[in-house]
């Protein structure tokens, strides 16, 4: 496996990369979602984190095209719903770190500890927003940072 190393942390790990690779497969504009266009990056990541990922069909509605790596919500909701089953990937602290707009493009660092069938695993969490035409906010991108000691030879 390639990692990608940041400082003294790693894109990956065991259960990184199954959450990473969850992540990286979304998108969409928002459709049934409770935001309205005025809610803020941090909020869609809130929300984000109420919905994902036991109710993955709402999740959905949070993304992009590109995040769900050009599938229609409906088969990225088939596809991954099974796979996030069968991991029971589960979010026990989340804690928002830092938010950053520029222009039409958002940042959000998140510190999070997820448990999955792997094990536990604190990482940071990268959440790339763009602002969509309609003007909401919608998750683009994550990625998924783990301290290079949490990873197994």
């Amino acid at each position: 496996m390639k990692l990608k190393v940041k400082g003294r942390w790693v894109v990956g790990s065991r259960i990184g990369t199954c959450l990473a690779f969850v992540l990286l497969v979304g998108g969409g504009e928002i459709v049934g979602s409770q935001l309205s266009s005025s809610s803020t990056p941090r909020q869609v990541v809130e929300e984000w984190f109420e919905v994902f990922p036991e109710k993955i069909e709402l999740a959905a509605d949070l993304t992009t095209m590109a995040f769900r790596e050009g599938v229609s919500k409906e088969e990225w909701i088939a596809t991954r719903g099974p796979y996030l089953r069968n991991l029971q990937l589960k979010y026990v602290r989340v804690k928002i770190a830092h938010e950053k707009m520029v222009g039409e493009e958002a940042h959000v660092i998140v510190h999070a500890h997820i448990v999955t069938l792997m094990g536990d695993q604190p990482q940071d969490e990268l959440y790339v927003l763009l602002k969509s035409p309609e003007g909401r906010w919608i998750i683009d991108q994550v990625e998924v940072y783990t301290e290079t000691f949490n990873m197994g030879p």
